[in-house]
């Protein structure tokens, strides 16, 4: 088969638009919390913070809403706590714009006691206990039967809620040990 020019440039693009679409379907591939897009209104909040002390959205919530930040374990997650530790560095920011921050998790109230005092935190470690936030959201990572240590645990990721409980944006990303960008979070939190 002899190769003439035009069919050359038309078998290239017709493999450079293969590549892009192959590309931007797998990209599309990995949404986070599917069953709650942006728009949609969040599950109530009822748990327990590092103190005991039953927190609802109402009172973890700012002025103009709340920073919910879902994280896999502080005990044995190197990932989580070293967003934890970012997370810790612009509480101030975040407050500052009139927003609450919380993180949800299956940790114990006793160890994110621990937590709470060897980091200084200042904001709401939240216990998800049975699990049911996390269920609720659809997002506990299946990977883990019960039984298993990390059974429980969510595909982490942020969201950022307005005062009525409503998902203003979603920040995520498909593997655990990549976790978004505050900046990316505080740019969206800005124009809130």
């Amino acid at each position: 088969m002899r190769f003439t020019r035009p069919r050359v440039i038309k078998t290239v693009l017709l493999l450079l638009l293969a590549g892009h679409w192959l590309s931007s379907a797998i990209a599309q591939e990995f949404v986070w919390a599917p069953d709650f897009p942006v728009g949609a209104q969040i599950p109530a909040i009822s748990a327990p913070d590092q103190n005991g002390t039953m927190r609802s959205f109402d009172d973890l919530k700012g002025e103009n809403g709340l920073v919910l930040v879902l994280s896999r374990s502080f005990d044995w997650c190197p990932y989580c706590t070293a967003q934890l530790i970012q997370l810790t560095e612009i509480q101030d920011t975040f407050a500052g714009m009139g927003l609450g921050v919380a993180t949800l998790t299956y940790d114990p109230v006793d160890l994110l006691k621990e937590v709470e005092e060897d980091q200084g935190i200042e904001f709401a470690l939240l216990h998800d206990e049975n699990i049911q936030h996390i269920n609720a959201f659809g997002l506990r990572n299946t990977d883990y039967e019960p039984g298993d240590r990390g059974y429980g645990i969510p595909y982490p990721g942020i969201f950022l809620i307005d005062t009525t409980g409503i998902i203003r944006h979603k920040f995520a990303e498909e593997s655990y040990r990549v976790r978004p960008d505050f900046a990316d979070v505080l740019e969206a939190a800005a124009g809130m």
